[in-house]
């Protein structure tokens, strides 16, 4: 999944490293890109109630005191980050 995700940020011409070979498991994150660590995780199924549904382009969720997060597609992220690079 690391090679998936290090791929399509490259299609947006961002900079994109697998940082989790061969189970090394690096202490910053799976891949960086962008000077910027992320994890990768693989699951079966994942929640329904994460997956953004009728017209959504994402979900923002929390846990109850957690932090605000949100989940839309990696090739929105990847191209609102393309954006911002290129008005840099």
């Amino acid at each position: 999944m690391q090679r998936q995700v290090v791929n399509l940020a490259k299609r947006f011409s961002l900079t994109a490293h697998n940082r989790d070979r061969g189970g090394a498991q690096h202490e910053m994150g799976d891949v960086e890109i962008d000077e910027k660590y992320y994890g990768c995780k693989r699951r079966k199924t994942v929640p329904r109630w994460v997956l953004p549904e009728k017209q959504e382009e994402g979900v923002f969720f929390r846990e109850d005191r957690g932090e605000l997060m949100v989940a839309i597609p990696a090739e929105l992220l990847f191209f609102m980050m393309s954006m911002v690079k290129k008005t840099l």
